[in-house]
């Protein structure tokens, strides 16, 4: 008979902490898994000429360094830019810390849209000295 008590009891346990785990993946899931797009203002990206574009680092709710993504937009809208990321990304999302920064790129106008294209000086400034002692690769 002590038997079948300690089962019983070790079966409710089980019940209860299954009801529990579950209870709280599914807060968990409602919380994380639903995505909300970020539409951003049209004539933040909207230029003249290359002079009017910038390079930001933070175009999405995450910044480049935190598993983000850069972008082009018009020098006069970052701060309008910052702002409007600011109240759309509420609550704070989890960014990854993954640097995904370029350094290569720079800010152009084309068609009257700021985009980012790679930069071919900052390229060569951006790439690393081979290590001393170092064999030089076949293939550069």
């Amino acid at each position: 008979m002590i038997v079948r008590g300690n089962i019983a009891a070790t079966v409710a346990a089980l019940l209860a902490t299954a009801a529990l785990l579950g209870i709280g993946l599914m807060s968990f899931h409602h919380g994380t898994a639903a995505t909300k797009p970020v539409v951003l203002p049209f004539d933040s990206f909207w230029c003249a000429g290359d002079e009017d574009c910038t390079v930001v680092e933070r175009i999405g709710c995450c910044p480049c360094a935190e598993g983000g993504a850069q972008g082009a937009v018009t020098k006069w809208h970052t701060d309008e830019l910052r702002l409007f990321l600011k109240s759309a990304c509420r609550p704070r999302p989890v960014c990854v810390q993954l640097d995904l920064c370029r350094h290569d790129v720079k800010a152009i106008c084309e068609d009257h849209t700021c985009r980012l294209v790679p930069d071919p000086a900052r390229r060569a400034a951006a790439r690393p000295e081979p290590a001393a002692g170092a064999v030089p690769s076949a293939n550069p």
